[in-house]
Parts: C-alpha cells; sequence; structure tokens
C-alpha cells in the first residue's frame, strides 16, 4: 500500500522531503502546535498535488466555545490545561484554504479521547491538495 514510511519531527521530515508524498496521517499529534500555519505550508509543500491529508486535533468544550465567542470573536486556538492546544474549525479551514487544501470531509468528535477521566471533544479533517487555482 505504500513505498516508505517516515518517522520523526513532523516540520523537519517535511521540510527535508526530496520526494512528494501522496498521504500524511496524523492522529492526535498536530494538537502540540497553535499557529498551523508553518505546519500547513510544510505539508503543502511536501505533498503532490491531488495527496491527501487526514488529521485530529482538540477542539473547546461547547461551555468554552461560547465564552470564546464573546470574549474573543476572531478565536484561532486555545491553549489547554493539558498543555495542549484545541483549534477553531473556521482557523483551520482557513488556513488550510490559504495553503491550496480544501476540505474534502469534517467530522466533530465528541469524546474521541479522556483526560482524567473527563470526555475530549475534537475534530477529524480531511484535505487534499488542490488540483487547480479554481476548485479552491
Amino acid at each position: 500500500m505504500y513505498d516508505e514510511t517516515v518517522v520523526g519531527d513532523i516540520l523537519t521530515t517535511l521540510k527535508k522531503s526530496k520526494k512528494k508524498v501522496s498521504l500524511i496521517v496524523a492522529a492526535d499529534s498536530y494538537i502540540y502546535f497553535g499557529d498551523l500555519l508553518p505546519l500547513f505550508s510544510a505539508m503543502a509543500e511536501a505533498l503532490e498535488i491531488g495527496g491527501y491529508i487526514a488529521f485530529t486535533l482538540e477542539n473547546v468544550s461547547r461551555e468554552s466555545q461560547e465564552s470564546l465567542t464573546t470574549s474573543r470573536p476572531n478565536w484561532k486556538w486555545q491553549l489547554t490545561a493539558s498543555g495542549r492546544f484545541a483549534h477553531r474549525k473556521e482557523y483551520v479551514i482557513s488556513v488550510a484554504e490559504q495553503r491550496s487544501l480544501v476540505l474534502l470531509h469534517y467530522e466533530a468528535l465528541k469524546g474521541f479521547r479522556h483526560e482524567k477521566g473527563s470526555p475530549v471533544e475534537g475534530h477529524l479533517f480531511v484535505l487534499r491538495k488542490s488540483l487547480s487555482f479554481g476548485e479552491l
């Protein structure tokens, strides 16, 4: 199914990649990035046209979303008590679009993991590198 598996720091690995990749899968690992622009830039550069990215991110609780939307209407991400980042769906889609990455599938994940006995809200994103400018 694949030619090669590469393990390492995602930004370093993608920047050093000599050949384009067709698929990037990251489960529960992008939660350590606040600003996603450097990550999405590296992924878009390393990904071949028409290639796919599938990943999960944390989201804040519904109560926190309401509070953040009131206090900071344009919030992008929030550092959580666990030391990981929760990202706003609209921010992720915006950064993806800036890098010619088209959203193919989005799914809210309710309790996809538990932290100290409490469910953690999350997102699942599947993106494809745009085939053409008009596809955006």
